[in-house]
């Protein structure tokens, strides 16, 4: 294989692939599809199609609605599962990260620690994936918020005062933006706090009361946090409310009229006094406060100031080495797109000891050229707004929206000028190392020209901030915060091609026969929101094989091992193109990787010859009735045979249809052959269950599993027939100790003589070797935890199985080397309880038997002591007046006595 290289933006490879090809229109048609940027209303409409896909996947389609006690019962239903698969020594298989262990994704919260002098010691957040912690300054990262734990991360904060530096906070919940909005799978679940420097997690109760399916909290969106330096109180700025979390309950300081949802922010001085801004959007109280403590005292001190209109979204920066002087960056309501020349943004500066303000809106970048979203200063509606301060320097401002600029003086110098994001105005090449999308900025301990930021691209580190030209350092060291909606691998055995398209961050690419260094780290391919992708070898290449990767929307390319040269996108007879949808969906037979079929919404089309094919080549061969739009495909493996291939499609409206010998129909004939027990409304297929996998087994083409992401008490999820190809194939439901979780993905694997089924939840991958008479077990729980398992794909050439989630990146498994256990003993009780380790209570959960407000407990400590006894009250135990330490819990219940092991914080 030859040398591989890979330019790190389209449009270096738009100027490559136009030096050596002659078709410029393919080119130019292939830069204005990827690379326009959103402008607001675009970036509104997509976020609310993202909604609508993940809503619509994991609603119960009875009510409409995703029930709080289905997510509970699913998270529970996985500790139990966990403590399961350690009791009765079982060893699943054997799992290692993929990555892209040197790319990161959207990161909101950003923490440098200053309780280590060296200024090595941060804490990162990502949106769908957790916290991590750094000690090297970047060079490594570990994930620290427990596997069990909600990992919608927005807020870090830390306690400022001289022997509480060891106390950490997290927040959830993202309010608005690309995960935003009202979508359920992003909402947060309050407050988390940290007694050990961010090691261990604990939920703090009250921030936690409400439910899921609908808000009703003003924790669910945890937009900033500060800790007070005089009285250690936590300030909790929220979609609409900003709290004060004294004891025993939180305190609501200042407040959106009418429990109104809008933005809020907050900073405090190290002498204690409190700024907050609130949306601009409520004349009643948008605008800039003060307090001397945080406690009442407030004042609006934005009143009557000359040209200051926020319309949407302020943001604060305090200069620490004049406390005194308070930037404010706010939303103005302008929109530079379509030729529209003004920043999005008005600048102030507030002087608390003069009670002055000065507008510095004229220095706010906009440079020569023009590109929408991108220059003048662009914010995305204000998703992305952050006004930072040098520490040693009061009037040396660092802002970021969609690019972060810096102004080294900001009282004599014109303007401010771009150091990261894009690289310049006239486009969407990217800043060398860094990206674009600025949410979190942070200043080095130890030198003040280090500035870390937070983006879509996750965590870099610049040691020149003060320099005429400012260079970024990638710090995504094994920060696995990637969102991947499909992925897919080479199914040539041996290779170690893996490729996935991402929320936000396009399609990633890795492997050692990629010319990666290691199995873990990837390159990024191809920008947007990445869908459906394959990669496929070619014995017309010198590479060796072809890249296939699409975006949000229906749009579908082609390329070849470093750059993309072809927009394949199918268009129909009058050149429009189909409604695919949000998340772009094909199928590329992987044993006949010549034949692709494309889901152009109810509509199937298809090539048998994917090297060559065009826009305009694609063959329309039916569609779903009553406009079924088409989720998932599946094909027989092997070698097509017209008399015994067939394709598989699962619908929107829950229904699964078989095609006969797909390759060569000129109009396919649909055999329906929908499980019975899927909940199907034939008057609105909206209403239905949503299909969310179907799987084949390698060798056996009638052996066949479809599974569905809905939630409900009464909703079946996993059903499996032995007799797919028959004239009415007969379907078992399969979920068993599943019954609770939203399925994502499905696999079936042949391991010598052995069927093995893998299905990917809401809540962790499970496997079973006969699910109609064994319950699921729990796979990888102490690699990958429980996360979003959105994508498993099966190479049975070579056993490999490659696992994708939603927030943690890729991970892979040989069913060779590690084949799973037989169990050898089983505890005779299943009890688990969680959060473990605590700090204030612990909540119990058992299938096996009754843990109500009779059942009696003992606490011993590891040496034997009991420390406390009593009943469990609502199946939880309060342990706050126990030390710091390690315990052991001895229940009694249906005359049965059993003792676990947990540790209190």
């Amino acid at each position: 294989m030859k040398q591989i290289y890979q330019f790190l933006t389209l449009a270096l490879v738009l100027t490559f692939f136009v030096a050596c090809n002659s078709n410029t229109e393919l080119s130019s048609e292939l830069k204005h599809t990827k690379k326009k940027k959103k402008t607001q209303e675009e970036k509104a409409i997509a976020t609310k199609q993202r909604w609508l896909h993940d809503f619509n996947m994991q609603k119960n389609p009875l009510t409409g609605k995703i029930p709080k006690e289905e997510k509970l019962k699913e998270f529970e239903n996985a500790l139990l599962e966990k403590q399961s698969t350690y009791a009765s020594r079982t060893n699943t298989n054997n799992y290692i990260s993929r990555g892209p262990s040197n790319l990161g994704g959207r990161t909101r919260a950003l923490q440098v620690d200053i309780s280590d002098a060296s200024g090595k010691t941060m804490l990162a957040g990502g949106v769908s994936s957790g916290v991590f912690r750094t000690t090297d300054g970047g060079q490594n990262w570990t994930k620290v918020s427990a596997f069990d734990e909600i990992h919608n991360v927005t807020s870090i904060a830390q306690d400022p005062r001289p022997g509480f530096q060891n106390i950490w906070y997290y927040g959830t919940g993202e309010y608005a933006g690309n995960s935003a909005s009202i979508q359920e799978q992003y909402r947060g679940y309050g407050v988390w706090k940290s007694t050990d420097s961010g090691l261990t997690w604990q939920q703090m109760a009250t921030t936690s009361n409400g439910a899921f399916e609908n808000f009703d909290n003003f924790f669910d969106y945890i937009i900033d946090m500060e800790v007070h330096p005089v009285s250690g109180e936590l300030f909790v700025g929220t979609a609409g409310k900003v709290y004060r979390l004294a004891n025993p309950s939180p305190v609501v300081e200042l407040e959106i009229d009418n429990n109104s949802l809008g933005w809020t922010d907050l900073e405090i001085t190290t002498s204690g006094r409190v700024f907050v801004a609130i949306d601009g959007r409520f004349s009643a109280v948008s605008g800039v406060w003060t307090s001397p403590t945080g406690s009442g005292n407030w004042t609006r001190i934005s009143e009557n100031v000359t040209n200051f209109s926020p319309t949407r979204r302020i943001t604060l920066g305090i200069a620490p080495s004049n406390e005194n002087i308070v930037y404010v960056l706010y939303d103005n309501g302008d929109n530079n797109a379509a030729g529209n020349r003004v920043a999005e943004a008005d600048l102030f500066q507030y002087n608390f000891s003069t009670d002055t303000w000065v507008d510095y809106s004229s220095k706010l970048p906009d440079e020569a050229g023009e590109s929408n979203g991108n220059d003048p200063f662009s914010i995305q509606g204000g998703y992305d707004l952050v006004v930072s301060v040098k520490p040693d320097n009061e009037n040396f401002v660092v802002i970021g929206g969609t690019n972060i600029y810096k102004i080294n003086n900001i009282t004599t110098d014109t303007t401010f000028k771009r150091i990261g994001g894009y690289k310049d105005a006239n486009g969407y090449e990217l800043y060398s190392n860094h990206h674009p999308d600025i949410h979190a900025v942070a200043w080095g301990l130890t030198d003040s020209n280090i500035l870390y930021s937070g983006t879509d691209g996750g965590v870099h580190e610049t040691t020149n901030v003060s320099s005429e030209t400012v260079s970024w350092n990638n710090l995504n060291n094994n920060y696995l915060t990637y969102q991947y909606y499909h992925i897919n691998m080479m199914n040539e055995s041996g290779s170690d091609i893996v490729i996935g398209g991402a929320q936000d961050n396009g399609t990633t690419i890795g492997g050692t026969n990629f010319g990666r260094p290691d199995k873990s780290s990837m390159k990024s391919y191809f920008g947007g929101d990445g869908a459906a992708v394959a990669v496929a070898n070619s014995d017309n290449l010198l590479s060796g094989f072809y890249v296939y990767a699409s975006t949000q929307n229906g749009n579908m390319y082609r390329g070849e091992d470093t750059f993309l040269n072809s927009n394949i996108t199918p268009k129909d007879e009058n050149g429009d193109e189909y409604d695919s949808g949000f998340v772009t969906y094909f199928h590329m037979d992987p044993d006949n990787s010549e034949i692709i079929y494309y889901a152009g919404g109810d509509k199937l089309l298809r090539t048998d010859n994917a090297e060559t094919v065009s826009s305009s080549t694609w063959d329309e061969i039916g569609k779903l009735p009553f406009g079924e739009k088409i989720l998932t495909m599946e094909t027989t493996r092997g070698t097509y045979d017209a008399s015994s291939s067939f394709l598989f499609i699962g619908g929107r409206g829950g229904n699964v249809y078989r095609v006969s010998d797909p390759k060569n129909t000129s109009e396919i004939t649909l055999k329906k052959m929908t499980p019975p027990g899927v909940f199907v409304d034939d008057l609105d297929i909206n209403n239905s269950q949503y299909i969310s996998d179907i799987a084949i087994h390698p060798t056996n083409s009638d052996i066949l599993i479809a599974t569905y992401a809905s939630y409900g008490s009464t909703i079946k999820n996993i059903f499996i027939t032995k007799n797919a190809t028959a004239a009415s194939p007969t379907w078992v439901e399969v979920e068993r100790n599943l019954a609770s979780h939203s399925i994502r993905s499905a696999a079936i694997a042949m391991v010598g003589d052995q069927t093995h089924y893998f299905v990917g939840t809401a809540r962790g991958l499970y496997s079973s070797e006969n699910p109609e008479t064994e319950d699921w077990s729990l796979e990888g729980g102490t690699v990958m935890g429980i996360p979003i398992v959105s994508g498993l794909v099966y190479r049975h050439s070579d056993n490999v199985l490659l696992v994708g989630t939603h927030g943690n990146g890729m991970f892979e498994t040989n069913l060779n080397s590690s084949l799973s256990v037989k169990e050898t003993y089983k505890e005779t009780v299943q009890l688990a309880m969680y959060p473990n380790p605590t700090q204030r209570e612990l909540t119990l959960i058992s299938r096996d038997i009754t843990i109500g407000n009779s059942t009696k407990f003992s606490i011993y400590s590891i040496d034997g002591k009991e420390v406390k006894r009593g009943v469990v009250q609502d199946k939880k135990i309060d342990v706050q007046d126990l030390s710091q330490g390690m315990y052991l819990l001895n229940l009694k219940s249906d005359g049965k006595t059993v003792t676990r092991k947990f540790v209190k914080n």
